[in-house]
């Protein structure tokens, strides 16, 4: 298992080349308010000792993520991470607190259904005055999904494939989050507005681009096109289905197709009704983007294509997905999955590193892409079929994928991308 050393927030500020960079990006001036302010809180902090004490004997802690409150798929999936390591005894039982000031909150919606398991503060008075009591290290806890904490441990793990597995082990995969009743209606009333029967069922689309997130340009790798993905909503709809296309006025538009709603384009997008539609689709369709994570809380199956990196995959037993494929650009050839799965490419989590290492990714076709979705259509029907031999292709994917234990995702890899390119596995003696 790969261990990787995590650097403390403090050490970073106090480096030289973090303070360089710094002044070089925002100007000495703003620096030196920034460093004031900062020191004033660290006084009001170790003024704060004794009562931070107590409060930590009480096994009060406040939840601390980089981007918990301002991306879509750290607000699902950290809460979710913790609420479940919880349930499984994996940590100490703590009465979390979560400071959320709602101008930094993505989706306020989704916050509030976190609200059962964790006491969110939002009013701006009480933010100010809890903040210094937050900035007190031994009152944290890091919800990083990247990093499972333990004590004072700096080690980062991943922290989601053990606890799913066991949560679905012990728990049947019960999902932590339920939509209200008044948020179901609402939903619905929307719907039917749109032109949706209330008795239809749908799927939502949501496939990454670069434009919601452009100063992440150094994860495009995990972008793709929404035009490869339109074989499988015409296979969708051809079942009956509806697709909802979820995302931001900055993808591009889908092309006018019947039962299809370009919700991304729409005047009816808010907070409440993307928590809505990830949270009541028969299925989600889609890429290696944070909104998938929303529907994997709220127990929605989901079928993922174009996923980068290889190595890790999504979570759920209930899921299914099919990863890009790696091309050697100076052996103008396909990476085996054994040269993937067993070397760094598998969670490399940048562009440039790809570049670096002279290997190009290579999205899904159109028919790959359908095929995973009329799979996951017929496994939610009860009509799929696994022969010995794709039972047999699985575990030969999945010893590559276990090489790292702590990333053995329960999620099947789709049927026919495993018979189309089993070329690519190692054969069975070795």
């Amino acid at each position: 298992m790969t261990i990787t050393h995590y650097v403390p927030r403090w050490k970073r500020y106090l480096s030289l080349r973090f303070l360089a960079s710094k002044v070089r990006e925002k100007g000495v001036v703003w620096c030196c308010r920034g460093a004031a302010s900062r020191a004033s809180l660290l006084l009001v902090s170790i003024a704060l000792t004794p009562l931070a004490i107590l409060l930590a004997l009480a096994r009060i802690r406040f939840i601390r993520g980089g981007n918990l409150l301002k991306r879509m798929g750290h607000l699902a999936l950290e809460p979710d991470c913790y609420v479940k390591s919880g349930l499984l005894g994996w940590r100490l039982g703590y009465y979390s607190v979560l400071l959320a000031p709602v101008e930094y909150v993505v989706n306020p919606c989704l916050l509030h259904y976190w609200g059962s398991y964790i006491k969110i503060v939002n009013n701006p008075v009480l933010v100010k005055l809890l903040r210094p009591l937050e900035n007190i290290p031994f009152l944290q806890y890091s919800t990083s999904y990247v990093r499972f904490p333990d004590g004072n441990s700096v080690k980062i793990i991943p922290a989601i494939y053990p606890i799913q597995a066991e949560y679905e082990a012990q728990h049947g995969g019960r999902p932590l989050l339920t939509l209200s009743r008044s948020d179901y209606e609402r939903g619905w009333r929307c719907l039917r507005q749109l032109g949706v029967p209330q008795d239809a069922w749908f799927a939502c689309l949501h496939v990454r681009e670069g434009g919601y997130l452009p100063d992440l340009a150094y994860h495009s790798y995990r972008d793709a096109d929404v035009s490869t993905y339109l074989l499988a909503v015409e296979s969708i709809v051809e079942r009956g289905g509806w697709v909802i296309r979820m995302g931001d006025p900055s993808t591009k538009p889908l092309p006018r197709m019947d039962r299809v709603i370009d919700y991304a384009h729409s005047e009816v997008r808010s907070d409440w009704m993307d928590v809505f539609c990830f949270s009541q689709c028969r299925f989600f369709l889609g890429t290696t983007s944070g909104p998938f994570n929303v529907s994997f809380a709220f127990g929605i199956p989901c079928a993922l294509a174009s996923f980068a990196p290889m190595g890790h995959g999504p979570y759920s037993e209930r899921d299914i997905w099919i990863p890009k494929l790696h091309w050697s650009v100076s052996e103008n050839r396909y990476m085996t999955f054994a040269e993937v799965l067993l070397s760094p490419l598998r969670q490399f989590g940048r562009t440039e590193d790809f570049d670096a290492a002279g290997v190009s990714l290579v999205d899904n076709s159109p028919e790959e892409i359908g095929d995973l979705a009329v799979e996951m259509m017929d496994r939610l029907e009860g009509n799929l079929h696994y022969s010995v031999e794709d039972e047999c292709l699985q575990k030969r994917f999945k010893s590559l994928l276990e090489a790292e234990p702590m990333y053995g995702t329960r999620a099947c890899v789709g049927r026919d991308f495993l018979r189309k390119y089993a070329w690519l596995l190692p054969d069975e003696a070795s």
